[in-house]
């Protein structure tokens, strides 16, 4: 059975592996192979330290895990916009991260961990939250739009040599996405 619960510091390393993993299951084909194999444990499970240290601080609001028979299968991510056109158009908040182990999705934890986060984020005073997502992640994107997200933006995110399309999408009103 799988259970969510708020993160913390010493979920840190297994956020990393857990992050890791589910980059390169979830965009192998849709990125560079090099831009995956790069992909470091150590500094994501560092990276989730600090966010995890001090919430706040590194601009979230809340961490959830998703966790089942005591393993990490997903994570969400949520605090307030970093997106100075999206805050501009009343995206007050943002779903900065949310992963699940391919081997975990379609059994309802991406759904439950984002109405988690809105409730939080509605908690918090919040009104409508946005996140980006890789153009080619169809999948992703179908989640996304299922759940009643509607595509508000792209941007390009440059990494190297490389070029990749972000869509974003939004949600209006916290309380929609918060309901069951």
């Amino acid at each position: 059975m799988t259970t969510l619960r708020r993160a913390n510091p010493q979920d840190a390393a297994r956020l990393g592996a857990l992050h890791v993993a589910s980059w390169r299951e979830t965009y192998a084909g849709l990125m560079p192979d090099a831009m995956l194999a790069k992909l470091s444990v150590e500094a994501r499970s560092a990276m989730w330290a600090r966010i995890l240290a001090d919430p706040p601080a590194a601009g979230n609001i809340a961490v959830y895990v998703a966790e089942d028979g005591g393993d990490i299968v997903g994570l969400g991510s949520c605090g307030w916009q970093r997106d100075r056109d999206l805050g501009d158009r009343g995206f007050d908040a943002e779903i900065g991260a949310l992963y699940i182990l391919r081997s975990h999705q379609r059994g309802g934890i991406g759904r439950a961990l984002m109405r988690e986060m809105a409730r939080t984020l509605h908690s918090q005073g919040l009104r409508a939250v946005s996140l980006w997502v890789l153009r080619e992640n169809v999948t992703a994107r179908s989640f996304y739009e299922r759940q009643g997200g509607e595509w508000i933006a792209e941007k390009e995110d440059r990494r190297g040599r490389f070029v990749l399309v972000e869509d974003g999408y939004g949600w209006r009103d916290l309380v929609h996405l918060a309901d069951p």
